[in-house]
């Protein structure tokens, strides 16, 4: 429809068979306006009396009464109106000059029209009212008239007509009442679970986020426990460090002279860092003397005496002489039954021993 008709059409209310039937009313009101009125010129050209006229006139002022109580909400008061309207034109054309018998069957157009504008039990009204004019109508033909084999046979089938059409509009407007009822209840129903999905939704999205919140505050002590565990991890390996370097101390007791104190087991680990640890403060004190102290060695094997041999070789590489100290009398004994050439190292029985034959710059 263009924006005119849905204006005029349009009707908002809650319930939808009201809202059918005052849609209805408002098309048929306006269609008996624009045929009333579009009668009135034909009227005039054929002559026909003003009293016609008048009539024709007083359908469009009652149908636009009729369009104006369904715009106000008074829809059954309304469709009365129009059907009235109907009643009236074939009641005022049964007694007529230029109607037939046949015009009995028009009064089924009143129970139609009640079939779509009123609630399925006024039909059974509009049926009584139709029958009850209709009759007395006919009631008025002159004996003649009434008698004929055409309006007996009218008269007498016309309400068979009448009543099919009537039940038939009952059962149809109550179908249709009851489906727009169950549409009504399924829209019902249809909201109401929207609403449920709708707090359903709601109550999920709030758990999502107490969960999320959960698992970023959970991540967050994890982070904050991971930091801590590294730090810790770099404190301990800060202590290994510490721990390793005094167990390999290189001490500078003078100028170009180091004592490397060696206490415990001397393992591959330990002879790997005493060789860093030592070549590295040969090279920053430029020393040309390195002392390696094996007092507090409980074992010598073969093990440890290639270690010694290799961290001499290493020094003098550097251009550091080394001299080996504190070799007890079991450690030198063990050392002969093993076999290990020391012949170009200097040894000196003691610490003291060694350094002052250093210091006095003598042969051992």
């Amino acid at each position: 429809m263009d924006r005119p008709s849905v204006w005029l059409t349009k009707l908002r209310v809650p319930d939808e068979d009201i809202q059918r039937r005052r849609r209805v009313l408002s098309i048929l009101a306006l269609g008996l306006i624009v045929l009333s009125l579009s009668y009135v010129p034909i009227s005039l050209i054929t002559g026909y009396a003003l009293l016609r006229i008048g009539q024709l006139l007083t359908i469009a002022v009652v149908a636009a009464g009729a369009y104006w109580l369904g715009r106000s909400g008074r829809v059954t008061l309304g469709a009365y109106l129009v059907i009235g309207v109907l009643i009236y034109v074939v009641a005022s054309s049964i007694p007529g000059r230029f109607f037939s018998a046949n015009i009995l069957f028009f009064t089924i157009l009143p129970v139609l029209f009640a079939g779509v504008l009123l609630a399925p039990i006024h039909i059974w009204n509009v049926l009584i009212i139709t029958v009850a004019i209709s009759v007395f109508r006919v009631s008025q033909l002159p004996p003649g008239i009434r008698y004929s084999m055409s309006w007996n046979t009218a008269f007498y089938n016309a309400p068979l007509l009448l009543l099919a059409v009537a039940l038939v509009s009952f059962l149809s407007a109550r179908a249709t009442v009851q489906a727009l009822r169950h549409l009504a209840a399924a829209r019902a129903d249809a909201e109401a679970a929207n609403q449920a999905l709708a707090a359903s939704n709601a109550a999920l999205e709030m758990r999502i986020a107490e969960r999320t919140a959960a698992l970023r505050q959970a991540v967050e002590e994890q982070q904050a426990i991971a930091a801590q565990l590294q730090a810790s991890l770099e404190a301990q390996r800060e202590l290994n460090r510490v721990i390793a370097s005094l167990s390999v101390p290189v001490i500078p007791i003078s100028a170009g002279t180091l004592v490397a104190p060696i206490v415990g087991n001397l393992d591959t680990e330990r002879t790997s860092l005493l060789l860093s640890t030592l070549l590295e403060q040969v090279e920053a004190a430029r020393a040309r003397t390195v002392v390696l102290d094996i007092t507090g060695v409980a074992v010598v094997d073969t093990q440890v005496a290639a270690a010694l041999l290799r961290v001499a070789g290493a020094a003098r590489l550097m251009g550091a002489e080394t001299v080996i100290v504190g070799i007890r009398p079991e450690v030198a004994q063990t050392l002969v039954h093993l076999g290990v050439d020391l012949t170009g190292l200097r040894t000196a029985a003691t610490l003291q021993e060694g350094l002052r034959a250093i210091g006095q710059n003598r042969p051992f």
